[in-house]
């Protein structure tokens, strides 16, 4: 399986997979947490995604 960022093969390296929504989703792979982050950031998943906070 081919990492969803970078196209290497993922059993080569640390894989994390990722699932979204259903229980019986396709997982996305990625190589490790380095292409998911990277992934996520550059998708813009995560904007607007913290909860508030404040002092």
């Amino acid at each position: 399986m081919d990492c969803v960022y970078c196209d290497s093969t993922v059993e080569e390296h640390d894989p994390v997979y990722v699932a979204e929504g259903a229980v019986d989703a396709e997982p996305m792979a990625f190589c490790n947490y380095a292409c998911l982050t990277t992934y996520v950031d550059e998708h813009g998943l995560a904007d607007g995604a913290a909860c508030n906070w404040s002092p």
